[in-house]
Protein backbone atom coordinates (compact mmCIF):
# COMPACT_ATOMS: atom_id res chain seq x y z
CA UNK A 1 0.00 0.00 0.00
CA UNK A 2 2.89 2.24 0.85
CA UNK A 3 4.59 1.59 -2.38
CA UNK A 4 1.95 2.25 -4.39
CA UNK A 5 1.12 5.60 -2.25
CA UNK A 6 4.30 7.15 -2.92
CA UNK A 7 4.46 5.54 -6.99
CA UNK A 8 0.91 7.91 -7.25
CA UNK A 9 2.79 10.57 -5.49
CA UNK A 10 5.97 10.95 -7.52
CA UNK A 11 3.83 10.73 -10.63
CA UNK A 12 1.85 13.28 -9.97
CA UNK A 13 4.99 15.62 -8.20
CA UNK A 14 6.52 14.48 -11.99
CA UNK A 15 3.09 15.94 -13.45
CA UNK A 16 2.90 19.18 -11.39
CA UNK A 17 6.36 19.98 -12.41
CA UNK A 18 6.13 19.54 -16.00
CA UNK A 19 2.95 21.74 -16.03
CA UNK A 20 4.82 24.61 -14.26
CA UNK A 21 8.09 23.82 -16.43
CA UNK A 22 5.77 24.40 -19.40
CA UNK A 23 3.90 27.48 -18.58
CA UNK A 24 7.46 29.01 -17.21
CA UNK A 25 9.33 28.02 -21.20
CA UNK A 26 5.89 29.70 -22.77
CA UNK A 27 6.17 32.97 -20.56
CA UNK A 28 9.99 33.27 -21.50
CA UNK A 29 9.50 32.78 -25.54
CA UNK A 30 6.44 34.93 -24.95
CA UNK A 31 8.59 38.18 -23.49
CA UNK A 32 11.35 37.52 -26.13
CA UNK A 33 12.44 40.53 -27.72
CA UNK A 34 11.97 40.43 -31.59
CA UNK A 35 14.61 42.34 -33.37
CA UNK A 36 13.65 43.93 -36.19
CA UNK A 37 14.61 42.30 -40.11
CA UNK A 38 18.08 43.60 -40.78
CA UNK A 39 16.80 45.38 -44.02
CA UNK A 40 13.17 47.37 -42.03
CA UNK A 41 14.13 51.15 -40.72
CA UNK A 42 15.19 51.45 -37.10
CA UNK A 43 12.84 54.07 -35.20
CA UNK A 44 14.48 57.57 -35.29
CA UNK A 45 15.45 58.90 -31.78
CA UNK A 46 12.84 60.76 -29.80
CA UNK A 47 15.48 63.22 -29.02
CA UNK A 48 16.11 64.02 -32.62
CA UNK A 49 12.51 64.77 -33.17
CA UNK A 50 10.61 66.22 -30.82
CA UNK A 51 11.97 68.21 -27.26
CA UNK A 52 10.63 67.49 -24.24
CA UNK A 53 7.40 69.07 -23.20
CA UNK A 54 8.70 71.26 -20.46
CA UNK A 55 10.98 73.35 -22.49
CA UNK A 56 11.01 75.82 -23.56
CA UNK A 57 12.41 77.36 -27.15
CA UNK A 58 14.36 80.56 -28.05
CA UNK A 59 15.15 82.71 -30.89
CA UNK A 60 17.87 84.23 -33.17
CA UNK A 61 16.25 87.56 -33.26
CA UNK A 62 19.25 89.34 -34.92
CA UNK A 63 22.28 88.30 -37.34
CA UNK A 64 24.93 90.39 -38.57
CA UNK A 65 27.21 88.50 -41.34
CA UNK A 66 27.27 85.12 -40.64
CA UNK A 67 25.65 82.74 -38.13
CA UNK A 68 25.06 78.87 -37.87
CA UNK A 69 22.75 76.24 -36.06
CA UNK A 70 23.46 72.99 -34.94
CA UNK A 71 20.23 71.36 -34.78
CA UNK A 72 18.47 68.57 -33.48
CA UNK A 73 18.12 66.37 -36.34
CA UNK A 74 21.82 67.39 -38.25
CA UNK A 75 24.71 66.00 -37.62
CA UNK A 76 26.33 69.56 -38.89
CA UNK A 77 25.89 73.30 -38.94
CA UNK A 78 24.08 75.55 -41.41
CA UNK A 79 23.37 79.03 -42.07
CA UNK A 80 20.96 80.22 -40.02
CA UNK A 81 18.69 83.58 -40.02
CA UNK A 82 16.76 85.82 -38.02
CA UNK A 83 13.74 84.18 -37.03
CA UNK A 84 15.06 80.82 -36.24
CA UNK A 85 13.51 78.61 -33.60
CA UNK A 86 15.90 77.16 -30.91
CA UNK A 87 15.21 74.15 -29.40
CA UNK A 88 17.11 72.18 -26.21
CA UNK A 89 19.83 70.69 -27.36
CA UNK A 90 21.01 73.08 -30.13
CA UNK A 91 24.11 75.46 -30.61
CA UNK A 92 24.37 78.66 -32.27
CA UNK A 93 27.79 79.66 -34.36
CA UNK A 94 29.04 82.72 -35.34
CA UNK A 95 31.75 83.06 -37.70
CA UNK A 96 34.64 85.48 -38.50
CA UNK A 97 33.29 89.27 -38.45
CA UNK A 98 29.65 87.76 -37.31
CA UNK A 99 27.17 88.54 -34.61
CA UNK A 100 24.05 87.28 -33.31
CA UNK A 101 21.73 87.75 -30.92
CA UNK A 102 19.78 84.84 -29.53
CA UNK A 103 16.50 85.69 -27.35
CA UNK A 104 14.05 83.30 -24.76
CA UNK A 105 11.26 85.18 -23.68
CA UNK A 106 11.40 86.23 -19.96
CA UNK A 107 14.50 84.35 -19.70
CA UNK A 108 17.30 86.33 -21.01
CA UNK A 109 18.60 87.56 -23.78
CA UNK A 110 22.74 86.60 -25.22
CA UNK A 111 24.34 88.51 -27.77
CA UNK A 112 27.22 87.09 -29.67
CA UNK A 113 30.17 88.23 -31.32
CA UNK A 114 32.67 86.50 -33.49
CA UNK A 115 33.33 83.50 -33.49
CA UNK A 116 31.42 82.39 -30.35
CA UNK A 117 29.89 79.22 -29.62
CA UNK A 118 26.71 79.23 -27.22
CA UNK A 119 24.87 75.40 -26.99
CA UNK A 120 20.83 75.45 -25.14
CA UNK A 121 22.21 72.89 -23.53
CA UNK A 122 18.66 72.92 -20.66
CA UNK A 123 15.83 75.04 -21.47
CA UNK A 124 13.56 74.33 -18.75
CA UNK A 125 12.52 77.24 -16.70
CA UNK A 126 13.82 76.05 -13.16
CA UNK A 127 16.96 74.58 -14.55
CA UNK A 128 18.02 76.88 -17.30
CA UNK A 129 21.88 75.95 -18.50
CA UNK A 130 23.58 77.50 -21.42
CA UNK A 131 27.56 76.25 -22.41
CA UNK A 132 29.44 78.74 -23.76
CA UNK A 133 32.58 77.45 -25.76
CA UNK A 134 34.15 80.18 -27.12
CA UNK A 135 33.75 83.84 -27.70
CA UNK A 136 32.11 86.84 -26.34
CA UNK A 137 28.88 86.97 -24.97
CA UNK A 138 26.71 89.46 -23.06
CA UNK A 139 24.37 87.93 -21.55
CA UNK A 140 20.84 90.36 -20.05
CA UNK A 141 19.09 87.62 -17.99
CA UNK A 142 15.69 88.22 -16.48
CA UNK A 143 15.36 85.19 -14.63
CA UNK A 144 18.16 83.11 -12.91
CA UNK A 145 20.00 81.09 -15.50
CA UNK A 146 23.38 79.02 -15.61
CA UNK A 147 26.15 79.66 -17.55
CA UNK A 148 28.85 76.49 -18.26
CA UNK A 149 32.14 77.89 -19.41
CA UNK A 150 35.34 75.78 -19.73
CA UNK A 151 35.75 74.48 -15.86
CA UNK A 152 33.37 76.95 -14.65
CA UNK A 153 29.69 77.63 -13.93
CA UNK A 154 28.26 80.91 -13.84
CA UNK A 155 24.95 81.44 -12.00
CA UNK A 156 23.72 84.69 -13.16
CA UNK A 157 20.48 86.06 -11.18
CA UNK A 158 19.52 89.14 -13.12
CA UNK A 159 20.69 91.85 -14.90
CA UNK A 160 23.72 91.53 -17.60
CA UNK A 161 26.84 89.96 -17.54
CA UNK A 162 29.20 89.56 -20.18
CA UNK A 163 31.60 86.27 -20.40
CA UNK A 164 34.67 86.34 -22.65
CA UNK A 165 36.81 83.47 -23.68
CA UNK A 166 40.10 83.43 -24.80
CA UNK A 167 41.39 80.08 -25.52
CA UNK A 168 42.46 78.93 -21.68
CA UNK A 169 41.52 82.21 -20.21
CA UNK A 170 38.66 83.70 -19.29
CA UNK A 171 36.79 86.72 -17.77
CA UNK A 172 33.34 87.37 -16.29
CA UNK A 173 32.26 91.11 -16.04
CA UNK A 174 29.24 91.80 -13.89
CA UNK A 175 27.86 95.22 -15.43
CA UNK A 176 24.77 95.05 -12.94
CA UNK A 177 22.77 92.60 -10.86
CA UNK A 178 24.78 89.76 -8.99
CA UNK A 179 26.93 86.26 -10.22
CA UNK A 180 27.87 83.27 -8.28
CA UNK A 181 30.75 82.08 -10.07
CA UNK A 182 32.13 78.67 -9.15
CA UNK A 183 35.13 76.26 -10.15
CA UNK A 184 37.05 73.22 -9.57
CA UNK A 185 40.37 73.24 -8.52
CA UNK A 186 43.01 71.30 -9.86
CA UNK A 187 42.47 68.93 -6.25
CA UNK A 188 38.83 68.68 -7.36
CA UNK A 189 38.25 71.36 -5.02
CA UNK A 190 34.94 73.25 -5.91
CA UNK A 191 35.32 77.23 -4.75
CA UNK A 192 32.17 79.83 -4.95
CA UNK A 193 32.99 83.43 -5.37
CA UNK A 194 30.10 86.18 -5.23
CA UNK A 195 30.69 89.19 -7.48
CA UNK A 196 28.37 92.20 -7.92
CA UNK A 197 27.53 95.47 -10.26
CA UNK A 198 31.37 96.46 -11.21
CA UNK A 199 33.13 93.49 -10.36
CA UNK A 200 35.13 91.46 -13.24
CA UNK A 201 36.86 87.56 -12.48
CA UNK A 202 39.38 86.93 -14.63
CA UNK A 203 39.90 82.86 -14.74
CA UNK A 204 43.08 81.10 -15.58
CA UNK A 205 41.58 77.82 -16.30
CA UNK A 206 44.26 75.68 -17.07
CA UNK A 207 46.04 76.94 -13.75
CA UNK A 208 42.61 76.75 -12.18
CA UNK A 209 42.94 79.95 -10.68
CA UNK A 210 40.44 83.45 -10.02
CA UNK A 211 41.88 86.51 -9.91
CA UNK A 212 39.14 89.60 -8.88
CA UNK A 213 39.18 92.42 -10.03
CA UNK A 214 36.66 95.79 -8.71
CA UNK A 215 35.51 97.07 -5.56
CA UNK A 216 32.51 94.64 -3.61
Amino acid sequence: MTKDFFIVFAAFFLGFAGVIGYQYLRAQRDRAVILPAPDAPLPQPTFALVPPSQAVSGMLIAVTGHAQKLSREDSEYKEASAGATILVGESIATKDLSAATASVSGIMTATMGESSTLVFANLFPNNFVLQQKSGNVDYRVFSPISVRALHALVTIAGGETGIHIIDTDMSVTVKSGSVKLALVDSDNNTHVWELSAGQRANIDDAARRVYLVGAR
